[in-house]
């Protein structure tokens, strides 16, 4: 089931392998359904929304 998850959010939030591999459960809001990315030379988090990717 962790894989299957895994490769969901990889496909539907253009997530990059390092950036899933880093997430923590910090990272992640259930009730607004996103997950905080920090890219590299951005200042802002990217929000990715997983809701879709998990069904």
């Amino acid at each position: 089931m962790r894989n299957e998850i895994m490769f969901k959010l990889l496909v539907t939030t253009e997530l990059r392998r390092s950036e899933l591999v880093s997430l923590t459960w910090e990272l992640v809001d259930l009730v607004s359904e996103t997950i905080r990315i920090d890219e590299k030379g951005k200042k802002e988090p990217l929000l990715a929304s997983y809701k879709s990717s998990l069904r």
